[in-house]
Parts: structure tokens; C-alpha cells; sequence
């Protein structure tokens, strides 16, 4: 047994049969428990010693002692250890059969034995071996006390790796590397892996050297994957601590890494062509691994701190996510399969739009549903905010426009056509040193340039998409950035949320992005800021509704009304004027329900079908349906509370509810139309009910619990957002058969880190 210790050495103990201390060790058949007992150290490491990885090289030896017509039962074993040093230490263990007489316990300083105890020929041709092998330990033990065989392990340094600079996290060696059916010829010859924190991934191999029968190696990189050094800057938008783990894939020709920022990066090995084709997929081969490349495949990443708030493209495209860990993250599915199968796809993120130097906590889509840039947004823009007083709002490049048009499930993203005037686009971004904002670059020679396409020569997205391939870790935060175009200043303190009012095609109103910022004891510091992004300015200031911090705003999908709410536990309803100028439309506070919810209000939300139907979502563990109404000259709103119930997953007294979403479809439950309403919990539970929807007050019912997510698919910690995927007729089939049943997906965030996408068919 070894053990880690913080002394900068290694600890060797054995195990000795005991029987007689009971009160120590369970009894148990068929199993022989053993006590440790410390039998020394091993030194040389100069800091914390973080890894051990052994290997059993008893079979490479077997030839060997069968030349020397030796009949000593030895096993050899390697033991890899590392640590912050950076320096990786080999140590072999010889272990053998001698007399008790034979080796004395007590070591000497010079030779690690004791030349006066030899009783046979075979313990001094073991003698030997130790004495050429400068054995920096023995070690006695036995299986039984009353033995006259001592089972003695000599343990030496066979040799000290340097090629990391920064500590080593992880060391493993290749599988299947020893069998006692297979003869020394027939082994793989012992290959180690080893990650560190300097971004890189090493393999060593032993280089052979025949000379007079006798074989004499040295422990060299054979070759470097990950990113060592990286792109000017480091890998922008992830951890740079580098890797925490390193193995080999069960599947031959691969391995992975894990960076200490949760990803998982594969790498394939590529034959080269001097290699006999035959031995491609035979990893006993040793000069497969000598003179393979490894390519780096695309890698499974996602964020490595919480999740704060999400948003989906307007025709459901793709989904944008933000988080803690200072980043935006776009992700779009990519079919597993080859030639047009779709049938078999997976999300991963395909680009990395923001990479910020504050933690990020809300964002929205404000893109409208053309390309050109005229008085409306285009597609693909979205607005986020972060702990800090500023808006920012970003346009997709060229790039990820033709990256997405390639994925097999966003073809049908851009159905403008080849003659979309789309030249006020940019190529690519980049985000310079020390800057918070992306800029635009029309540089071909740098890095990024081989993920990013052609340039301008050609002004339309469908340009050369077949050439295109998803970008790794390495280079997500550098070739997938887009664009800032503005900012937008005006709160006080730090943002909090943010929604978005897209208007449908043809209204005289303008697409409108409201927020919200931090109350610091301060009133005004309350009041929602109403913003058209399009001209870059703020189109009115909401005041007298809160007393508090505004945590969650929701518009109506035709933008009559915006809801509002927070620690206050008021819920307030902002109706649009009639008078209001068509650039600049103004809202004035229509309805205000007090002490709505015992608790907080962590989330609201409109029903998208609906309009007049308003879910909240508290800390006193309930969900309450709200109905507005107005007088016959439009001058007043009515709120009145229709339903009130707790979800179905509670362990406690009570389940706080920290998010609710309506889906875009309803469904018919009980020959009654019903609202697909989504719940996230702070425990991590999802449930999906069903609303009735009512056109009079007389015709309550209670709603319905359609599907509750099992624990293993839902998030361990605090749900943040749900949000549905937008249901568009053309992009994706929505199946609706008489009614019967219903197709949705629904992505959702958490405090764990993780971002979760589902799929339901909910059947009537």
C-alpha cells in the first residue's frame, strides 16, 4: 500500500494477517483483512505529492530469467508518483522469495542490504540484482507469521521524468499491459500519461537500446496533446488551470483529458503513412504510439461555475446561456450520425459569443426576423447584462452564421436565401488584452482564420459551409466571439434581469428590452429601465411600482403589459399607453397586487397563447395563476388570482418555486384547452402541469400535473430559468396528431453548473 502525504514523501507499508484484535476489524468469510504496517519512505519529491499509477511489468521479465535458467519467482511492478513538483519519479518494485536468514531487516545507508546474510546461490544472484539496481528500500513481509519465507520487495528508482512545468495532476498507464499467458515478445511496452496544470498531456515511452543481450532504456515524451502555451492569452472564456485528469479510452486510439473547468477533450490518434496499415488498430504495435499524431476532436464543455439565465433564438434555433463563470455560451444541435440522418443529434456548444471580466446574470434575445439592417433588429442580436452598471448588445458575425447554416438541424435557420444583403455583417471578433469588449476584426492570417471561413469575398452566409468544422476548447473563446455594436448606460448598480419585446411582423411598435439593477436602500434605484436597442437609447423609466430590487420581469407576447416583482412581494402590471409614440412607446403602472406571495417572487411569467394569463413563482413554495382583465373603456386592469397550488415534488415544509415558463402550444385535457406551464424548484426539481384555460370567471378547475423530471435527469441544486423552445412552423416538426399529443422542449439552468435540455411528448 502507498499512501499521499504532505511531507514530500512516500510511504510504504505492507499488510500483516492478524486475527486476534476483533474489536478493530469486522469478521467476515471468505476475506483475510490485514493491518498496514509502516515500513518506510521513499524521498526525492520536493512538494505535495498529488498521484501514484501502478504497473505490473512482472511478464517482461519472464523471458529473461527463463535465458538465465533461473528459477526465482520474482514479480517486478512500476509505480508512477507526481506532484506540485512537476517532476515525475519511476519506481520499480522487485519482489522475491528468500529465507528468513537470507536479508537482514536492518538496511544499510549505502547499499540498502546486508552482504552477510546470503545462505543460498539464488539470494545472492537477488543480492546482485538489488546492488546494481541501488535499491533504496527493502521491504520484509509475509502472508503467514509462522512462514520460514520471507517475501522480500526491493523498491529502487528507475528513472525521473521532466517535460511538465507546472504540477501534475493525474498519471495513468495504458490497459492490458501484462498477462502471465503472454510472453515478453508479445507485450505492450509500458506507456504513461500524465496531465498538469501547464494545459498538456504527455505520453512516455521507454526507448530501447540492444547492446550485448542487455537492454538499456530511456523514459522520454513520445508525444504532447492539449494546449501548452496556447493562443496569445490563454484559452479565453475557460479555466486556464489546465487539466486535473488524463486516461486512456477503452476504445483503441484515443484518449481524454479533463480541465479543471469541467471539460472532457478527446484526441485521436492519426497513423501516419510509414506505419504498416496492418497494425493501425493493434496497440501492441509499439511504433503506433511512436510515430502517431493525435488530433483533437471536439470536446464535451459547458460551465464550470452557475448558470444564471438563458434565452432562446426567436425561431428556436439555437440557445444562449450565461453564467458566473464570465462567459456566454451558444449551443445548437449537431447530428451524430452521417449523410442527412438527423434522427441521432446532441447539443453541444458551438460558440463562445461573450467572454466578460464580471460574473454574468441575465441576457436576451432582441434579434427580429430578417436580415437586413433596417428600422427593426435583425436576426441573431442579444442583449446581456453582468454585475456591473452596463447593457451590452452583440450581432452574430459572418462565422457563426455559416457554422450554423452547416449543422444539419440549422439549415433551415437562415431562409433568406443566397441574396440576402448581409454585408454590414462582420467576419469574425476578437477580444483584445485587457478589454471587456469585443471588436470587430477583419484579419485573415490570424489564428482563428481556419474555423472562421472565408472573408467578404463572397457576402453571403451559404459560402463554402461544407469546409467548415466545430472549433475546440482551445479556440471556442477566440474564433466563435461576436461583435459589441453598443452599450447601453443609464442603471445605477448592478444588473439583475433583463426580458425582451419582439414585435411581430408589420406592428408600429419597435422590439423593446426591459431591466432591472440592484436596489442599494434607494428607491429610485428600484425603478425598470424600458430600452430600444435599435436606436440605442432608453425609451422610459418606470418608477413607484418597487420598493426593492425587481428580480424577474416578464412582457405579454403581443407587449400590452409587462409584469414585475421581487423582494418586495408585490406584483405589478405596466400597461402600454395608447398614446404612446410608435419609436418610443411609454408604459404607466395599470394594477399592483401587495403581498402577493408570503415570500420573494422569484419568477413571472405570460402565457404565450394567452395573453391575460400570468404564472408566479415563489419562496413560500407556491404557484399562483393570475387573470387580468379590464373595464369597457380600457382605463383600469383588474388581477384577480384564479389558481394556487405547491409542487408535487416537496420534501419539506415547504418547496420554494424559482422559476416558472408557459410553452408556446396548448393542449386539450378533458376536452378543455390547457396551458403547458413548466416549474423549476430549489431543490432542482422539474414538473410540467397543465393550466385550464378559462373564459370566465365561473369555469375554475384545478391544473393538472402532466410529467414530473426523475431525480438522475434533474439539476441537484437551484433551478434558475426554464424557458420552452419557440414552436415555429418550417423549422422543426411539431407533432400534433388530432390533438393527442404534443411535442416541446424545454431547456433549463441551475445552480450546479449545468445546463439541461428535454424533450417531451405530451400526450392529451
Amino acid at each position: 500500500m502507498t499512501r499521499q502525504h504532505s511531507d514530500h514523501a512516500s510511504e510504504v507499508g505492507t499488510g500483516e494477517s492478524t486475527q486476534s484484535n476483533a474489536a478493530l476489524w469486522a469478521n467476515l468469510s471468505n476475506l483475510t483483512v490485514c493491518e498496514p504496517c509502516y515500513q518506510g519512505c521513499l524521498l526525492g519529491h520536493q512538494d505535495w505529492i498529488t498521484c501514484f499509477a501502478w504497473l505490473d511489468i512482472t511478464a517482461f521479465i519472464s523471458n529473461d530469467d527463463s535465458n538465465n535458467n533461473t528459477t526465482t519467482d520474482r514479480r517486478e511492478a512500476l509505480l508512477a508518483s507526481s506532484g506540485h513538483d512537476a517532476k515525475i519519479r519511476l519506481w520499480k518494485f522487485t519482489s522475491f522469495n528468500s529465507s528468513n536468514s537470507a536479508v537482514d531487516k536492518q538496511l544499510t545507508e549505502d547499499a540498502g542490504y546486508d552482504s552477510n546474510n546470503v545462505s543460498s546461490d539464488e539470494d545472492e544472484a537477488n543480492i546482485d540484482d538489488l546492488e546494481e539496481g541501488e535499491a533504496r528500500l527493502l521491504i520484509h513481509h509475509s502472508a503467514n507469521t509462522a512462514s520460514t519465507t520471507y517475501n522480500t520487495t526491493a523498491v529502487s528508482l528507475e528513472a525521473l521524468l521532466l517535460g511538465h512545468e507546472e504540477a501534475v495532476t493525474s498519471l495513468s498507464w495504458r490497459g492490458n499491459h501484462s498477462s502471465p499467458q503472454m510472453t515478453s515478445s508479445k507485450q505492450q511496452q509500458p506507456c504513461l500519461l500524465s496531465s498538469s496544470m501547464d494545459r498538456s498531456i504527455l505520453l512516455w515511452m521507454e526507448q530501447d537500446y540492444e547492446q550485448q543481450n542487455m537492454t538499456t532504456g530511456v523514459w522520454v515524451p513520445i508525444s504532447r496533446v492539449g494546449s501548452a502555451g496556447g493562443i496569445l492569452g490563454g484559452s479565453i472564456g475557460a479555466s486556464l488551470m489546465g487539466f486535473v485528469d488524463s486516461a486512456f479510452s477503452p476504445v483503441k486510439g484515443r484518449i481524454v483529458g479533463h480541465g479543471y473547468g469541467g471539460s472532457l477533450h478527446l484526441f485521436s490518434r492519426v497513423i501516419e503513412e510509414e506505419v504498416d496499415p496492418a497494425a493501425e488498430n493493434d496497440d501492441n504495435k509499439d511504433d503506433v504510439l511512436l510515430s502517431a499524431r493525435w488530433l483533437a476532436d471536439s470536446c464535451i464543455t459547458g460551465h464550470f461555475r452557475p448558470v444564471q439565465d438563458l434565452a432562446w433564438d426567436p425561431l428556436g434555433g439555437y440557445l444562449l446561456t450565461v453564467g458566473s463563470d464570465q462567459t456566454t455560451r451558444l449551443w445548437a444541435e449537431v447530428s451524430t450520425s452521417d449523410g442527412d440522418d438527423t434522427s441521432s443529434c446532441r447539443w453541444m456548444e458551438v460558440g463562445r459569443p461573450q467572454v466578460h471580466g464580471y460574473d454574468m446574470t441575465s441576457i436576451a434575445c432582441i434579434g427580429g426576423d430578417g436580415d437586413e439592417k433596417k428600422e427593426n433588429e435583425p436576426r441573431h442580436r442579444f442583449v446581456s447584462g453582468a454585475d456591473e452598471k452596463v447593457l451590452r448588445v452583440f450581432d452574430a458575425p459572418l462565422s457563426t452564421l455559416r457554422l450554423l447554416s452547416s449543422l444539419k438541424r440549422s439549415r433551415d435557420l437562415l431562409t433568406e436565401g443566397n441574396n440576402v444583403n448581409d454585408t454590414w455583417r462582420i467576419e469574425r471578433a476578437f477580444l483584445p488584452s485587457l478589454g471587456l469588449s469585443n471588436k470587430a476584426t477583419a484579419d485573415p492570417e490570424q489564428e482563428s482564420a481556419k474555423y472562421a471561413g472565408p472573408t467578404n469575398s463572397v457576402n453571403t452566409v451559404e459560402s463554402k459551409t461544407d469546409q467548415l468544422k466545430l472549433p475546440s476548447e482551445r479556440d471556442l473563446g477566440v474564433t466563435t466571439l461576436w461583435p459589441e455594436t453598443r452599450k447601453l448606460f443609464g442603471h445605477d448598480s448592478e444588473l439583475v434581469c433583463l426580458d425582451a419585446y419582439r414585435a411581430a411582423a408589420g406592428s408600429k411598435y419597435p422590439n423593446l428590452v426591459a431591466s432591472s439593477c440592484k436596489a442599494r436602500n434607494d428607491v429610485a434605484s428600484a425603478a425598470i429601465r424600458l430600452w430600444n436597442v435599435n436606436l440605442g437609447k432608453c425609451v422610459g423609466v418606470l418608477k413607484g411600482g418597487h420598493r426593492s430590487t425587481a428580480s424577474t420581469l416578464s412582457f405579454s407576447r403581443d407587449g400590452k403589459y409587462l409584469a414585475s416583482s421581487g423582494k418586495d412581494r408585490r406584483i405589478c402590471i405596466w400597461k402600454r399607453s395608447s398614446s404612446s409614440m410608435d419609436e418610443s412607446p411609454t408604459y404607466e403602472l395599470s394594477a399592483a397586487k401587495d403581498s402577493a406571495h408570503k415570500r420573494i417572487v422569484w419568477s413571472v411569467h405570460f402565457s404565450p397563447t394567452h395573453p391575460e394569463i400570468l404564472a408566479t413563482g415563489s419562496r413560500d413554495g407556491f404557484v399562483k395563476i393570475w387573470h387580468l382583465s379590464e373595464t369597457a373603456d380600457y382605463s383600469e386592469t383588474a388581477m384577480e388570482e384564479i389558481s394556487s397550488f405547491e409542487p408535487t415534488c416537496k420534501t419539506g415544509k415547504t418547496e420554494p418555486v424559482t422559476a416558472v415558463a408557459f410553452a408556446d402550444s396548448t393542449l386539450k385535457v378533458s376536452d378543455r384547452d390547457c396551458a403547458v406551464l413548466g416549474i423549476g424548484t430549489e431543490t432542482g426539481h422539474i414538473e410540467v402541469w397543465a393550466i385550464p384555460i378559462f373564459t370566465t370567471m365561473n369555469q375554475k378547475s384545478k391544473p393538472t400535473l402532466l410529467h414530473s423530471m426523475p431525480p438522475n435527469n434533474s439539476h441537484f441544486y437551484t433551478v434558475n430559468k426554464i424557458a420552452w423552445r419557440p414552436v415555429v412552423n418550417g423549422y422543426r416538426e411539431v407533432s400534433e396528431n388530432d390533438n393527442r399529443s404534443l411535442d416541446l422542449t424545454l431547456a433549463s439552468c441551475g445552480e450546479d453548473c449545468g445546463v439541461r435540455i428535454f424533450t417531451l411528448t405530451i400526450k392529451s
